[in-house]
């Protein structure tokens, strides 16, 4: 086996939409004669980083028999230094990393990876983000060390713009901080081609063989041949699990103009629009309205069911359209029973944000969990990856966000008539977890 030392943060037993993609990794790691030494945070500090978040130890089942080390590091507390309302401010407006995560992690990190490194000799380091901080840390260890680095980006840091930057210098900093991350690592892994794009419009130099993509994916069995929806004149569950990462006041920061805004927040830069209402079920729940109206005997007939936190905007959003008897939030639920909700589903709902001017890079996670539960995909989706990998893989229907007559007749069509899909089953054989884990397989041993 070759040892790698892989930096993942967010790793189960922690329950969030982060663990997911270095736990596949890891499961089929062995297949390529690779082990991997995981170094992650220690679940008895999970709340001191994570409200409400416990562990989830069955998550660990699928790689109990997968030779690895997990290592699990300790934290600092944030929540003593977050109180403080004038250190909240300058963490908030100074921060370059978008989260302290790393500060608080730092020394215990170097600790655990100066007692490793007389027990193991990794070939390479390979760090997954976010927490975007954690890839300096990644960067300071390589360099102490000589041992090459991977930097596996989930999210993109410059360019993911759901709120502005503090100041048009904040964006020039991050943008200087990434692309020093980016020339010293071996390879940048993004996980879509949109999001390779992005970097490339910002950082000129970096050759484009630096880049590699390798998305998210599945590693269930597709033995199936169609997607349907059988006609029921008595009800259709459509469902969501999730975050939608949407935020009203950061939305309002982006669109108010320099001069209505706050004197500390008059600097503030927006390198490209972002709307991440778009991200929210806010133009769902805009076309059930109107499928009810003209329809008023369906209100009583389509229900929708979400899984996961509960933002503290949605029951207002949900009063705004007058759904409060067709919404069901079931709060957050462990990793079992969330595959057992989607499968007692009829349809499951996709959302993107709107890149103005632009495509979003964005292909959720859950997107890949949704088709591995056989259902359709629902898709009120904008230009961008979301919207071409649900066309292309022929899993679901596209619903336009901005065309809300339309998006109500395909509801519409959907419970009257039902749906029939046929699946590319060779497009998206090729996100299996095994497969992308033979690609970065193959990316570690050619450094």
């Amino acid at each position: 086996m070759t040892e790698i030392f892989f930096i993942a943060y967010q790793f189960p037993p922690l329950n969030v939409g982060g663990s997911f993609r270095p736990l596949k990794f890891v499961k089929y790691f062995n297949d390529f004669e690779i082990k991997p030494v995981i170094f992650t945070l220690n679940p008895d500090d999970y709340h001191k980083i994570y409200k409400q978040k416990k562990p989830d130890f069955n998550l660990l089942k699928e790689i109990e028999s997968v030779d690895k080390e997990i290592i699990h590091v300790k934290t600092e507390d944030l929540s003593a230094k977050r109180k403080n309302i004038f250190r909240k401010f300058f963490q908030i407006y100074f921060s370059l990393t978008k989260g302290s995560e790393h500060k608080n992690w730092e020394k215990h990190f170097f600790e655990a990876a100066e007692k490793a490194l007389k027990k193991y000799s990794p070939k390479v380091i390979l760090v997954t983000a976010p927490p975007f901080g954690i890839v300096e840390l990644a960067v300071k260890l390589s360099k102490q060390t000589g041992i090459p680095l991977i930097i596996d980006m989930r999210d993109s840091l410059s360019m993911w713009v759901s709120q502005p930057y503090g100041s048009f210098f904040h964006y020039k900093l991050t943008l200087k901080k990434e692309k020093h991350w980016f020339k010293y690592a071996k390879k940048v892994i993004a996980v879509t081609n949109q999001m390779v794009n992005d970097w490339k419009s910002v950082h000129k130099n970096i050759p484009d063989s630096r880049y590699k993509v390798i998305p998210n994916g599945f590693d269930v069995n597709l033995s199936f041949n169609k997607l349907q929806i059988i006609p029921n004149p008595n009800k259709l569950i459509i469902g969501y699990v999730g975050s939608f990462y949407y935020n009203p006041e950061s939305r309002n920061m982006m669109y108010t103009p320099w001069y209505k805004k706050r004197l500390h927040r008059k600097l503030q830069y927006v390198p490209r629009k972002e709307d991440w209402l778009y991200r929210s079920p806010y133009f769902f729940f805009k076309t059930l309205s109107c499928l009810f109206k003209k329809n008023p005997d369906y209100k009583n007939k389509i229900y929708i069911k979400f899984v996961g936190a509960k933002p503290a905007w949605f029951d207002k959003m949900v009063e705004e359209f007058s759904l409060t008897e067709n919404i069901f939030h079931l709060g957050f639920i462990s990793q079992d029973k969330s595959v057992e909700f989607q499968k007692q589903c009829d349809m499951l709902l996709i959302t993107s944000a709107k890149v103005e001017e632009g495509k979003d890079y964005c292909i959720a996670g859950k997107t890949f969990d949704y088709i591995a539960s056989k259902k359709p995909i629902l898709g009120f989706v904008t230009e961008g990856e979301q919207k071409d990998f649900i066309e292309k893989s022929g899993t679901g229907i596209i619903c336009n966000p901005d065309n809300i007559e339309s998006s109500a007749e395909k509801l519409k069509n959907v419970f009257e008539n039902g749906i029939t899909l046929k699946p590319n089953k060779n497009f998206i054989e090729q996100y299996h977890r095994k497969n992308l884990t033979k690609k970065i397989s193959e990316i570690i041993f050619s450094i």
